[in-house]
This record gives C-alpha cells, structure tokens and sequence, in this order.
C-alpha cells in the first residue's frame, strides 16, 4: 500500500514538473512576449539613432537602453506574471537585453 501511494505521489510530482516545463517553454514563444520584444527592439533602435546625431557611438550604445528600460521591465513582468524563479527571470531579460544591443551596434554602424 505505501507502495502505490509513493509511486502515485512520485507521478502527480512528475507530471507537475512536466507541465511547468511545458508552460515555460510555451511562454518564451508567445506572441505577447515576441510583441514586448520587437517593441522594445524599435524603441532601443529609435533611441540609438537619436543620440548618434548628436553624440557619438559609444554614448548611443550606452544610453539607448536605458532610455527604454521601461520597456524591457515589460518583459521582466511578463515572465514575473509566468510564475517563474527569479534568477531565471533575471537571466532571460539579461539575454534580451544584450541580443538587442549586439543588434543596435549592427544597426548604427549601418548608419555610418
């Protein structure tokens, strides 16, 4: 009997987890997450360009994110929203962060 009931109790904890697995997975290809991203990917892109006319390129790669840190914390409530652990979170928006900016630095030297 305590048998079945461990191996009942092991499965209801593995499906648990599965299902958590499944759904973060499935959060991190929504298309309110791709929207927060692209949105935040524009403002980063606009903001960049604005200061390169006026400064120079190391100013623009500086200061454009931070002119859009709202936008990225955004995406930090999003994934807050999801139930996720923190340093995962943490680590996700860090990776959002920097694609965007190895993206800006291709996108202002375009401009050059």
């Amino acid at each position: 009997m305590k048998l079945i009931v461990g191996i009942i109790a092991g499965l209801v904890v593995f499906n648990s987890a599965a299902n958590q697995s499944t759904n973060s997975a499935g959060s991190l290809n929504s298309t309110e997450l791709v929207k927060i991203k692209k949105h935040y990917e524009q403002c980063v892109f606009e903001k960049g360009k604005l200061i390169l006319k006026k400064s120079n390129l190391r100013d623009a790669m500086d200061f454009a994110p931070l002119a859009c840190k709202k936008d990225l914390l955004q995406a930090k409530k999003y994934f807050l929203d999801r139930s996720m652990k923190i340093e995962v979170i943490e680590q996700l928006v860090d990776s959002i962060e920097e694609g965007i900016k190895i993206d800006l630095a291709n996108e202002l030297i375009k401009t050059f």
